[in-house]
């Protein structure tokens, strides 16, 4: 898994053959490596899979440690999720540019309601926002959860635009950006 993210990184995933896997893993034969995966896609179905469970892991310990009051939950969540992408750009970019490419070959007709559970959590967090009374922007949540997910993934993708300051305060700043995103009016991001 390591060595294909590795090539589907470097060259993407239509300049990446099964071949080209198999020699790096150093797998012996094409045979050997069909026992496993009989497909480039089974390879990166396989590995996105992996990377979401890692990521919905790092969420969903955050959500079971945060308070139940909807703003804390969402930060706790919002940091966790950021800070997993910071620190796993390569991992946070494959599977960010996977999902695309799903949604992009669907129609909005036949296109999958989202399974990720970070995602679904984030929607039951917004839902609950909403509903405490926060000044959340007139937008659906969707469209919500869509442009954070740009403005995150514009953060880890250029780390180098923050300068020289640490992972927390990086996480911070986009955090802020975020709320920034989906509140009408100043919220301060509770710690």
């Amino acid at each position: 898994m390591h060595v294909a993210l590795q090539l589907f990184s470097e060259r993407g995933y239509d300049g990446t053959s099964i071949d080209d896997i198999r020699q790096a893993a150093g797998f012996k034969s094409k045979a050997s490596l069909y026992t496993h995966f009989r497909s480039k896609e089974e390879v990166a179905q396989a590995l996105l899979a992996q990377i979401l469970h890692a990521e919905e892991e790092a969420v969903g310990r955050a959500y079971l440690r945060a308070s139940e009051e909807p703003l804390q939950r969402l930060a706790v969540v919002g940091r966790a999720f950021i800070a997993w992408g910071m620190s796993s750009p390569r991992e946070y970019a494959f599977c960010f540019l996977r999902i695309q490419q799903q949604l992009s070959t669907h129609t909005a007709e036949d296109r999958p309601a989202s399974s990720d559970a970070s995602t679904l959590t984030m929607l039951n967090l917004l839902r609950d926002i909403r509903a405490s009374g926060y000044p959340v922007r007139q937008i659906s949540d969707a469209a919500l959860l869509t442009m954070m997910t740009g403005l995150i993934s514009r953060a880890i993708v250029d780390q180098t635009a923050f300068g020289p300051v640490c992972l927390e305060i990086k996480v911070e700043q986009v955090l802020e950006a975020c709320f920034g995103i989906f509140f009408t009016q100043p919220i301060v991001v509770p710690k």
